[in-house]
C-alpha cells in the first residue's frame, strides 16, 4: 500500500522487469538416439526475460513491449512445423537468438528440460543466459 504521500508516478524503477514463460510443454521432434527419431516426446521450456533499464517508461511513452506471447508462438510453431531437432541445446539457442531479436530484451535465460527421461528427474536438460553485446 503506498503512504500518503506517494503515487504510482512516483515509483522508481529498480533493475530489470522479468518477464516469464514457465513450464511450456509440448511435444517436438527430439533427441539423437535412433530411438528418438520418428517420434515426438515432452519438452518443457522456461523463459526469463530480462528488460532493459528503464523499460516501464519506455512501453507508457513508446507503446513498445516485449511479448511472452510472441515467445510461446515461436516456440510452438518450431515444436510443430520445424522438424526433428537433435539437441535441447539447439532449442534454447534459437529461443535465445529470437527473443534477443527485440531491443527491448536484455538478456534471457532458457531452460529446456525433457521431463520423460529418468522416472527419478522431473527432466533433464540445459539451461543458458544470453545476452545483448
Amino acid at each position: 500500500m503506498l503512504d500518503s504521500g506517494t503515487s504510482k508516478q512516483d515509483l522508481i524503477e529498480q533493475g530489470q522487469d522479468v518477464i516469464l514463460i514457465d513450464g511450456l510443454l509440448l511435444q517436438t521432434q527430439i533427441g539423437v538416439l535412433e530411438s528418438e527419431k520418428g517420434r515426438t516426446q515432452a519438452v518443457r521450456f522456461d523463459v526469463e526475460i530480462r528488460t532493459v533499464a528503464g523499460y516501464r517508461q519506455i512501453v507508457r511513452e513508446t507503446g513498445a513491449y516485449v511479448s511472452y506471447a510472441d515467445t510461446v508462438h515461436f516456440i510452438q510453431d518450431k515444436a510443430r512445423d520445424g522438424g526433428h531437432v537433435e539437441l535441447v541445446e539447439e532449442w534454447a539457442e534459437s529461443i535465445a537468438e529470437f527473443v534477443l531479436e527485440n531491443p527491448l530484451a536484455e538478456q534471457v535465460t532458457v531452460k529446456v528440460t525433457k521431463p520423460d527421461i529418468f522416472e527419478e528427474a522431473a527432466g533433464v536438460g540445459i539451461c543458458i543466459c544470453r545476452r545483448r553485446p
